[in-house]
C-alpha cells in the first residue's frame, strides 16, 4: 500500500497526546507537514501534497468556517478529519456540513487514529460510535431535520462506526 500523505493541523490546546507524533509512527502514513493553523505559510503547498488532512476542532474555531469550507473547495481530493474535545452531536454536525468526511473524539486511541485515516483514504466516511450514536438519537427523534437524515443515511451507507 502506498503511503497516505498527512496533514495535522492542531491549533489549540497540544494537550491531545502529539496527533503528529502518533502518526510518526504509523508506517501506512508520511507526514507532510504540521503547521499550527491554516494561516501559516506553506499550509497550501503541503495540502496539495496531502491525501488526509488531520484538524483539531480549534481551527474551526481560529479559522473560521469558510475557512474550512473554501478548504476542500481548492482541494477536493483531499479527506479531513477532525478531531474533538468530548461527545456532542452539535459539533459532528458542525464539521461534517463543512465538508469533513470524518470525527474522532480527541480521546481516541493510536490504532483509532490510524485506522479512520486508512479508512477516509479508501474513500469511507469515519465516525467514532460515540459520536454517532448521539448524533443518530438526535436524528431520528427531530424528524424537520430532513437534511440531516439524509445525510447520516449517507454516512452509514458509506462509512464506519468504531
Amino acid at each position: 500500500m502506498k503511503k497516505i500523505n498527512v496533514t495535522v493541523v492542531c491549533a489549540g490546546n497540544h494537550a491531545y497526546p502529539g496527533c503528529a507524533e502518533l502518526l510518526a509512527d504509523c508506517p501506512e502514513v508520511n507526514l507532510v507537514a504540521q503547521p499550527g493553523g491554516l494561516n501559516e505559510a506553506g499550509i497550501w503547498v503541503a495540502l496539495g501534497r496531502s491525501d488526509v488532512l488531520v484538524l483539531d476542532e480549534a481551527v474551526m474555531e481560529q479559522a473560521g468556517h469558510q475557512a474550512i469550507r473554501s478548504l476542500h473547495e481548492y482541494f477536493p481530493l483531499i479527506r479531513s478529519l477532525m478531531v474533538v474535545e468530548g461527545e456532542h452531536e452539535y459539533k459532528t454536525l458542525a464539521a461534517v456540513s463543512l465538508g469533513v468526511q470524518g470525527v474522532i473524539g480527541r480521546t481516541s486511541t493510536v490504532s483509532m487514529l490510524r485506522k479512520a485515516i486508512i479508512a477516509l483514504y479508501s474513500g469511507e466516511a469515519w465516525l467514532s460510535r460515540g459520536l454517532a450514536q448521539p448524533l443518530r438519537n438526535q436524528l431520528n427523534q427531530e424528524s424537520e431535520l430532513t437534511c440531516w437524515t439524509e445525510l447520516s443515511a449517507d454516512l452509514a451507507g458509506r462509512g464506519r462506526l468504531n
